[in-house]
C-alpha cells in the first residue's frame, strides 16, 4: 500500500525539494558549460585551434623573467611554453642533442654569447629579436673608489668575473676596453697587459661553483670587486637589504647585455617556434610585460624603464669583438687535459749531454709551473702492452685539479713525481701510438666539462709500432666520426726528435682542431713542452 505526499501533508515540501535538486543540477551544468567555453575560447583564440607547446631554454639570469613573460604570452596567444634554465656552457649540448630536450627557442644573455654558441654548433643564427630586455654591466664592491676606464677595472686587485663560457659578464669588460681603445682613451698594449693579468688572476682564484650569486655573496662578505649586471646587483640588494655593496660604472660608460631570443628549432617545428617567438616578443612589449621587466630589475630593449640613463660603449664591429673574445677565451677558460707520455725504449736515446727521457722530465716540470691552479689534468703513459696484454696505455693519475690535496701535497706534486718515476722505471718496448690516442680521446670526451677547454696532449719520440693496432687512416676516420661540435676535444701532439712521425702527428692534431709541435734537437726538447703550453697565450696574441 503506497502513500502520497499529500496524505501526510508533505506535498509542498516534496515539490520544493525537487525544485532545489533541479536548481543544483542546472547550476552544475552551467558551470560545466562555462568552463568548457573558456577552454574552447582559449583553444580557439584568434583561430588558434589546437594549442602547441614550445620548449624554451633561458640563461639562469633571465629564466624567472622569461617564465613570467611566457605566462603572459600563453594567456593572450596560441602557444604554451615549457621554460628550462640552461647555463651558457650547457647550451651547445642541448642544441645538438636531437631529443625532446633540445630547445626550440633560446634566450641567451647577449648576442656575443649567442654568436659563440651558434658558431660552435655550426648552425646559422636565426634571431626572433636581437633584444628581449637589457641590463648594463656594473662593478660591485665595498670600496671601489673612482673608476676611469674598464682597463682600470680589469687591473683591480682580486677582481672576480664570470667564465666566458658561462656568462657574458665575463666578456663585458673586454668589449668595453675594446671600445676605449677604439676611441683612443686607451692603448692596445694596455689592453693586452690587462688581459694577461686578468687571466692569471681568474684561473688561480675562480671557484668550482662559480655563478653571479656566488660572486656577489663573495663581494658582500670579503669586500672584493666583482663584475655583474645592474639587474643581478639590484635583485641581490633586494634579497640582502643589509648589504653594504655599492655598484659603479667607469666614467666613460659601460656595455649592455641584450638578451636576444633565437629560433633554434629543427626544420619540422621551425615555423611554430617562429610564431611562438613573435608572441613572446609581443608579450614582453605589452604593458604587463614591461611591468615584469621592471619588477625583475631589467630594462626594456632600448635601455629604459629601470635605473638611470647610462652611456653605452661601442666595442666595434662584431667580427673584431668576436676575434678579441676568442683570444680572451684562450686565456680565460681553464684547461682540462690528459697528458700522454711515451715510455717506449727509444726514450733512453741520447739527446745532447743527456737523454730524451731526462730532458722531458725537466721540460715537463717547468711546463707544469705554467698551468694555473684550476687546471684539471690526468697522466697516462703509453707503449706496446703498457697496460697489460693488448692495451698500449696505462693511467697513472686521474683527472683532478692541480691544486687538489694529495698525500704528496697537491695533484701538481703528484704529476712531477710520477713523470720523474715513469721516465726512469717504465721505459722499454715499442711505441703503441694510435690505440692510445684513440683511448685517451674517448676518455676525454666521456669526462667532458663544458666549462673547460678539453684536450689530450701527446708527447712521443717515435711512430706507431704496434702491428695489432688500428691504422692511421682508421684512426683519423674514427676521430672525425666521434667529433662532436658541442663537446670539442683537441689533440695536441709534441714530437720529440727527428724520429717522431711528424706527418702522422700533424694529421691527428688537424683532425681534431689541435696543433702539432716538433722538437728536433736536444735544445728544442727543453723548450717545446713549455712552448706548447704557452701556445694558449700566443694564440691570444699575448706571447
Amino acid at each position: 500500500m503506497g502513500f502520497s505526499d499529500d496524505e501526510f501533508g508533505f506535498a509542498g515540501d516534496g515539490r520544493r525539494r525537487r525544485r532545489r535538486i533541479l536548481q543544483v543540477v542546472l547550476a552544475v551544468v552551467l558551470v560545466i558549460v562555462a568552463v568548457a567555453g573558456v577552454i574552447l575560447w582559449r583553444g580557439n583564440a584568434d583561430g588558434c585551434g589546437d594549442r602547441t607547446s614550445v620548449r624554451v631554454a633561458a640563461d639562469p639570469t633571465v629564466v624567472a623573467t622569461v617564465r613570467s613573460l611566457t605566462a603572459i604570452a600563453a594567456d593572450t596567444g596560441c602557444f604554451d611554453y615549457d621554460v628550462d634554465e640552461v647555463a651558457g656552457a650547457d647550451v651547445p649540448g642541448r642544441l645538438t642533442s636531437g631529443d625532446d630536450k633540445s630547445p626550440e627557442l633560446w634566450v641567451a644573455d647577449s648576442q656575443t654569447q649567442a654568436r659563440r654558441v651558434i658558431t660552435q654548433v655550426r648552425k646559422s643564427p636565426d634571431y626572433v629579436t636581437e633584444s628581449l630586455a637589457s641590463s648594463p654591466t656594473v662593478v660591485a664592491g665595498t670600496g671601489l673608489g673612482s673608476l676611469k676606464t674598464w682597463i682600470d677595472v680589469m687591473k683591480l686587485p682580486d677582481l672576480r668575473i664570470g667564465s666566458p663560457m658561462e656568462t657574458s659578464t665575463g666578456d663585458a669588460p673586454i668589449i668595453a676596453a675594446l671600445a676605449e681603445v677604439k676611441a683612443g682613451r686607451a692603448k692596445q698594449d694596455e689592453l693586452t697587459q690587462a688581459l694577461s693579468i686578468l687571466a692569471i688572476q681568474q684561473n688561480n682564484a675562480r671557484p668550482a661553483n662559480d655563478s653571479e650569486a656566488t660572486r656577489l655573496n663573495l663581494a658582500n662578505v670579503e669586500g672584493i670587486p666583482v663584475i655583474t649586471t645592474e639587474q643581478q646587483f639590484s635583485q641581490f640588494q633586494r634579497r640582502h637589504p643589509e648589504s653594504k655593496l655599492k655598484s659603479a660604472i667607469p666614467a666613460d660608460g659601460t656595455v649592455m647585455l641584450d638578451y636576444p631570443l633565437l629560433n633554434t628549432a629543427g626544420r619540422g617545428s621551425k615555423d611554430d617556434a617562429a610564431a611562438a617567438g613573435k608572441e613572446l616578443v609581443a608579450a614582453a612589449s605589452s604593458v604587463d610585460g614591461r611591468k615584469v621587466l621592471h619588477n625583475s630589475s631589467f630594462r626594456d630593449p632600448g635601455g629604459s624603464g629601470f635605473g638611470a640613463k647610462v652611456t653605452v660603449l661601442d666595442g666595434g664591429d662584431a667580427a673584431l669583438v668576436d676575434k678579441t673574445l676568442r683570444q680572451w677565451q684562450v686565456l680565460g677558460i681553464p684547461i682540462r687535459t690528459i697528458f700522454m707520455i711515451d715510455t717506449s725504449g727509444s726514450m733512453r736515446a741520447p739527446a745532447g749531454d743527456s737523454t730524451r727521457a731526462k730532458l722531458l722530465i725537466g721540460a715537463a716540470t717547468q711546463g707544469l709551473g705554467l698551468f694555473p691552479n684550476n687546471t684539471q689534468g690526468g697522466l697516462w703513459i703509453f707503449g706496446i702492452n703498457k697496460g697489460g696484454a693488448g692495451q698500449d696505455w696505462k693511467e697513472l693519475l686521474p683527472v683532478r685539479r692541480l691544486d687538489a690535496a694529495s698525500s704528496r701535497g697537491t695533484h701538481r706534486d703528484d704529476f712531477a713525481a710520477e713523470i720523474t718515476r715513469a721516465m726512469t722505471d717504465d721505459l722499454g718496448g715499442g711505441t703503441g701510438l694510435y690505440d692510445s690516442i684513440l683511448a685517451a680521446y674517448k676518455q676525454a670526451q666521456a669526462g667532458y666539462d663544458p666549462t673547460y677547454s678539453n684536450s689530450v696532449i701527446v708527447m712521443t719520440d717515435g711512430r706507431n709500432e704496434d702491428a695489432n693496432s688500428i691504422g692511421l687512416d682508421e684512426l683519423l676516420t674514427t676521430l672525425e666520426q666521434l667529433a662532436d661540435p658541442a663537446r670539442p676535444v683537441l689533440v695536441l701532439t709534441i714530437g720529440i726528435s727527428g724520429d717522431a712521425d711528424a706527418d702522422a702527428l700533424s694529421k691527428i692534431s688537424e683532425a681534431t682542431g689541435g696543433s702539432s709541435y716538433i722538437a728536433e734537437t736536444a735544445a728544442d726538447i727543453e723548450s717545446v713542452f713549455v712552448n706548447a703550453i704557452a701556445a694558449r697565450v700566443k694564440a691570444a696574441g699575448q706571447g
